[in-house]
């Protein structure tokens, strides 16, 4: 993907995650777009069944360009590697309570 091309998809979804996953192939590249509320209870109730499963659907749904995101899915070592990478993607930001 060129400068332009990922300047135009940040400008359209203002943040996008960049995964590098290695792969028989050599390295992949996906780029992600933000985690939406619809994708994220879809994807909570698949992580409650299956882990790679849930990675799959949220690969298949976040990503925006980049490298054929079926080639990641289809590799099991490549699969288990994205959905690592997958937590800084679809966690939540954390923050301080205090008891007052």
């Amino acid at each position: 993907m060129d400068k332009k091309e990922l300047k135009e998809l940040k400008a359209f979804y203002k943040t996008l995650f960049k995964l590098e996953v290695p792969t028989e192939d050599g390295d992949k590249v996906l780029y992600l777009r933000k985690l939406d509320r619809v994708t994220y209870s879809a994807g909570q109730k698949l992580l409650e069944k299956d882990e790679l499963q849930a990675a799959e659907m949220f690969l298949r749904s976040l990503t925006v360009g980049g490298d054929d995101v079926e080639a990641i899915i289809s590799d099991f070592d490549s699969l288990r590697t994205a959905s690592s990478l997958l937590i800084d993607v679809i966690g939540s930001k954390t923050g301080n309570v205090t008891k007052l």
